[in-house]
């Protein structure tokens, strides 16, 4: 029994280590300014594009191109209120659950920041 301590430590050890999920808030994030003027289309859909991987129609909510904006608005997005928004609070970065592989940059958060500050528009 007592060879088979080691053993058992390391498989426990590895099974704890092996799925590291990490969570920040926002005071971790760099300081970046939210830009000026986003648009959906053009600059928060191509973020959303990197996390469909699981939220393709299966994960709610669904972030696929064409689905998005209806899957957030109003369930996950309050406009004018970033920070009082879901989707803001869960954010890869932020508050959701993150793989050390993927998280979103400062700037990617400002986006998204941005365009739900800005009223959230489908533009």
């Amino acid at each position: 029994m007592k060879k088979l301590i080691p053993f058992i430590l390391a498989g426990g050890f590895l099974l704890l280590s092996s799925c590291y999920y990490d969570s920040r808030d926002a005071s971790d994030i760099p300081e970046v300014p939210e830009p000026e003027g986003v648009s959906f289309a053009d600059d928060v859909q191509p973020i959303f594009n990197k996390c469909t991987q699981c939220h393709n129609g299966s994960t709610n909510p669904d972030l696929r191109e064409g689905n998005s904006y209806d899957a957030l608005v109003p369930a996950y997005v309050e406009p004018f209120d970033a920070e009082g928004s879901l989707l803001y609070k869960n954010l890869p970065g932020i508050g959701h659950p993150i793989n050390l592989d993927f998280t979103l940059s400062a700037e990617e958060i400002a986006t998204i920041t941005g365009w739900i500050n800005q009223g959230a528009e489908n533009n």
